[in-house]
């Protein structure tokens, strides 16, 4: 029996999700999305950056952004043709001192792959961006900055799936016949297993969202005339990227409050960017940069910077299985059975990592929908889990309003 999947959302999030569940006949597979192009939020970006993402610890963070990092790579590395890529090897700067002093601590304790990342002295680090540093740095040989669309629309065509675009959802409810009936602005469609996958706004119109903790973070890129003799991306307190287009650089980002949800473009935004590029860079004599073009987007994050993927748990349920328990400290084998939704799922909260999140959160869901065993360790799994923060809350007798 065929199964009809509705994705929410056609940025990276939403088309990895069609391309994976695109490998089974099983489904009938449409992607909605709000606007009216695909990758119109934060996957819309000029250009992004691909790296892992390393800790001391192996911590749970690095073992996602890292194993997902791998994962794309070996898919692009097949379709290379295909995507826009501004450059290859990412030069991440460590002008803090505590920063430098954590990298090398990593690289003592852990056995990094050279293929993965390498600690450079200042002397290398000169030689790679063509001018004299005091800086030393941790080098991604492998890692690319690229034009996330173009990965959007890949996964897309090697896809089979509908997309409609222009369509926002309103609202979500289950049918009498087990399936979720999706109103969107214009009609009502049925379907049998509903992702979402979409950005902030989702998780403030959706009920069945609305208690997870997200965050809206407004970052500004600028694109600017080819200033700065470099070859490869360069990362610091900001990033700038070379080879963008034509003859064109991007440079950024900018980090707004919280509470600044303004999408509007800034001059001073444009400036900081400028700004800290220079210092980054030891370049703070360079005039006349020519800005392009800007663009703000919203990133969608959460407190412990970790995505949200896989089944979705029915807060008000939730609640009233696990608050006292949890609350009073019983013990796990106290504890009652977890129950889940049926057939609907999340994949979201990427932050400004969603290059290294998208692909990995599409195969944990995808074998999830099949029953497959996922080749992932049952924590690392419950550390992605949506209900994670309600049970941090309950355990501390806090409940989400």
């Amino acid at each position: 029996m065929i199964k009809r999947i509705a994705i929410i959302g056609a940025g990276l999030a939403g088309c990895s999700l069609a391309y994976e569940l695109s490998k089974s006949a099983s489904f009938d597979i449409t992607i909605f999305d709000k606007n009216s192009e695909m990758a119109g939020e934060a996957s819309g970006n000029f250009a992004g950056i691909l790296a892992p993402y390393l800790t001391f610890d192996n911590n749970f963070s690095d073992q996602f952004h890292t194993l997902g990092y791998r994962l794309l790579i070996d898919f692009i590395n097949q379709y290379k043709n295909n995507v826009e890529i501004c450059n290859q090897g990412v030069i991440q700067l460590l002008s803090d001192p505590k920063e430098q002093c954590r990298y090398q601590k990593i690289f003592i304790n852990r056995d990094i792959d050279s293929n993965i990342a390498k600690l450079l002295s200042a002397t290398q680090v000169s030689q790679l961006i063509n001018t004299t540093t005091s800086k030393r740095a941790v080098y991604y040989p492998n890692a690319l900055a690229l034009v996330p669309k173009s990965i959007c629309q890949l996964w897309l065509k090697l896809s089979d799936v509908e997309l409609k675009l222009g369509n926002q959802l309103l609202n979500i409810q289950r049918t009498e016949n087990n399936t979720w009936q999706l109103e969107f602005n214009n009609f009502k469609e049925n379907f049998d297993i509903v992702i979402f996958a979409g950005g902030y706004p989702l998780f403030k119109q959706i009920v069945q969202l609305q208690k997870i903790p997200v965050y809206p973070s407004q970052g500004q890129l600028t694109v600017i005339e080819k200033s700065f003799d470099i070859t490869k991306t360069i990362m610091d307190k900001g990033y700038i990227i070379p080879n963008y287009k034509q003859n064109l650089q991007v440079i950024g980002a900018t980090f707004r409050d919280n509470g600044d949800t303004n999408a509007d473009i800034r001059e001073e935004d444009n400036n900081f960017n400028i700004t800290q590029i220079k210092q980054m860079l030891d370049n703070s004599s360079i005039l006349g940069i020519n800005i392009v073009d800007s663009r703000v987007a919203t990133r969608c994050v959460t407190s412990d910077h970790l995505p949200l993927v896989g089944k979705l748990v029915d807060y008000a349920k939730f609640e009233q299985d696990f608050y006292k328990p949890l609350s009073k400290g019983y013990p796990k084998a106290k504890m009652p059975r977890l129950e889940y939704q049926q057939d609907l799922y999340v994949s979201s909260g990427f932050g400004s990592k969603g290059l290294c999140s998208s692909l990995l959160a599409a195969k944990i869901i995808a074998a999830q929908i099949t029953n497959q065993k996922l080749p992932h360790c049952d924590k690392l799994l419950a550390a992605l889990a949506i209900e994670r923060f309600w049970i941090r809350g309950f355990k501390k007798g806090i409940k989400f309003l």
